[in-house]
């Protein structure tokens, strides 16, 4: 990480599912440190298209990709004088998949905020996980705290026996 909460180029953040169809809100927040000096605010797809252009203190429509035109906004949490700069997108579609940048600019050159991964399901399908089993289908914390347990046992019982 870099100093005052931006992230290295080309970076993610973090990683956010959302099903097909549905809305979604991807957050950004700023620190009270940037939030007097802000000139603009964007966010952008994958490096390239313009999710969402906020300048001259009022979003810029025009700057918008073609492909968000009308599906994303800044929504009711949006709230400069407090650093919450989200973009909400409607009716995810399956292209939407990707890395969304949050970026603000304070009259230097823009300082990226967070990136996020956006990974878009099929609508009533979640993505398959990896469950934290053994195969014997067992968790690893009830073995671990078995195994945990017959250790103090033991170490009680030779300390005993010891005495």
């Amino acid at each position: 990480m870099s100093s005052k909460g931006g992230i290295e180029p080309g970076g993610v953040s973090k990683t956010q599912d959302a099903a097909k169809g549905e809305d979604v809100t991807l957050d950004c927040h700023v620190g009270s440190d940037l939030i007097v000096s802000i000139k603009s605010v964007e966010w952008r797809f994958n490096g390239e298209d313009n999710v969402l252009v906020y300048k001259s203190r009022d979003f810029s429509l025009d700057d918008q990709g073609a492909h968000f035109r009308g599906r994303a906004s800044g929504g009711d949490s949006w709230d400069l004088d407090k650093g919450n700069l989200p973009v909400n997108i409607k009716s995810l579609q399956e292209s939407d998949a990707g890395i969304y940048s949050c970026s603000v600019s304070t009259g230097e050159d823009p300082k990226e905020i967070i990136s996020i991964q956006l990974k878009v399901n099929k609508a009533g399908v979640e993505e398959p996980r990896v469950k934290d089993r053994t195969a014997t289908g067992h968790s690893c914390s009830t073995i671990g705290d078995t195994v945990l347990t017959v250790l103090l046992a033991t170490s009680t019982l030779l300390h005993f026996l010891h005495d």
